[in-house]
């Protein structure tokens, strides 16, 4: 990483000695200045004096000096303030929770569009009434699960989009972590107090969060049966969505790419690394294991779409040599049954971004589309429907 000029310290200094503290972490000015204005706005909307009275200037100076210092020092603004914005949401965040990202907001509002009908590519829309279902169950229903939740940023940003539209819509969002789900709910009870959230129309509409790991046999079929409205009558999911660990160890252990300082000194690795402990693949990665077995679950849940955020081009182009591995497609297939989405999927490619991504399986190659701007940033799977796959770990 590049130093920060000793000249930008004093311009800096010059405007604010806030600034100057922000520097090491936001790297330039303008960004610096953004920061403190949000640090200034939190600490004006948040704070009181003694007996519930307004707080003194002097005492307002403090509390910006004190967060900024924190913020210096490389804890991620999202933790310094407590909060984080998504779509029409207002997330709370904290240590030991992954951060929600602006990429991630980007893909579920366009999935939430295509799933609407509403996006100019909205093949989607006529997902929930592919279904028949016994009389005594709602017609059309939309179901929607999301593993790796964390924030529940995901889950509750789906179901915020499609609430209005999907009068029979059920979410559930998991994570293997305890600290996650507790903030998940209170990121629920939250936004449904603050009115960011419609209270779901039970029984037609419903949400929930609960704890269980994506490795576990057991709790995967158990997600069929949860004694919940989000698989009332022992159905799958329609949907899977996943934004889980997929970064390598050696890019947490030496920084690469877009992997900083702060995120590996701040942000948990549980939810960022695969652990040592999950199961292996043959001919899989260990960055791409979370992939691997998320395809079975999505299998055995009989999803009609899967998507999952991944790292980069690289580790696209792999999750989708292992749908043609696993999934047996026949190569014909993959193309019109897979896209590619970059950073910002409702915007129109700049030069050279629209080039499809091209995925070797076997001895074919196939031309995958690539949509938006940006990094490539997440993979879109319609996948036939596969009910039964076996659960135990399978050998690709």
């Amino acid at each position: 990483m590049p130093r920060i000029l000793p000249s930008l310290f004093r311009k800096a200094r010059t405007i604010s000695p806030h600034l100057g503290t922000l520097l090491p972490a936001t790297r330039d000015l303008p960004s610096a200045l953004n920061e403190l204005r949000w640090i200034r706005e939190h600490v004006h909307l948040t704070a009181t004096g003694d007996g519930g009275n307004a707080a003194s200037a002097a005492a307002l100076e403090k509390r910006v000096a004190a967060l900024c210092a924190r913020r210096g020092r490389g804890v991620p603004l999202q933790y310094v303030l407590g909060t984080q914005p998504f779509g029409t949401l207002d997330l709370r965040c904290r240590p030991g929770v992954l951060v929600p990202r602006a990429e991630t907001e980007a893909w579920v509002l366009h999935l939430a569009d295509r799933l609407k009908g509403r996006a100019r590519d909205a093949d989607l829309s006529s997902l929930p009434d592919r279904r028949r279902r016994s009389d005594d169950q709602e017609e059309g229903g939309l179901r929607i699960v999301d593993f790796c939740t964390g924030t529940g940023c995901v889950a509750l940003g789906l179901f915020a989009g499609l609430q209005s539209t999907h009068p029979h819509l059920h979410v559930r969002g998991v994570d293997v972590s305890t600290r996650a789900v507790n903030l998940a709910r209170e990121n629920l009870r939250i936004n449904l107090e603050a009115g960011n959230l419609a209270a779901p129309l039970a029984p037609k509409q419903s949400f929930a969060f609960g704890q269980a790991d994506v490795f576990d046999d057991e709790a995967m079929r158990g997600l069929i049966n949860t004694g919940d409205e989000t698989t009332r009558g022992g159905r799958g999911y329609d949907v899977v969505v996943a934004n889980p660990p997929y970064v390598s160890r050696d890019v947490w252990a030496h920084g690469r790419g877009d992997l900083g300082y702060s995120v590996r000194k701040y942000e948990p690795s549980l939810a960022l690394v695969p652990g040592e402990g999950v199961p292996s693949y043959e001919g899989c990665a260990h960055e791409d294991v979370f992939f691997a077995r998320l395809l079975d679950v999505a299998g055995w849940l009989g999803a009609r779409v899967v998507l999952f955020e991944v790292g980069d081009e690289a580790q696209a182009a792999r999750v989708l040599q292992l749908v043609a591995r696993k999934m047996a497609w026949r190569g014909d297939e993959i193309d019109a049954r897979c896209e590619v989405w970059r950073d910002w999927p409702d915007l129109p490619p700049t030069d050279g971004e629209a080039v499809p991504l091209r995925v070797e399986h076997g001895k074919e190659s196939r031309n995958v589309p690539v949509k938006g701007s940006g990094k490539v940033r997440s993979v879109l799977i319609k996948p036939d429907v596969r009910p039964h796959v076996n659960m135990s770990r399978q050998s690709l």
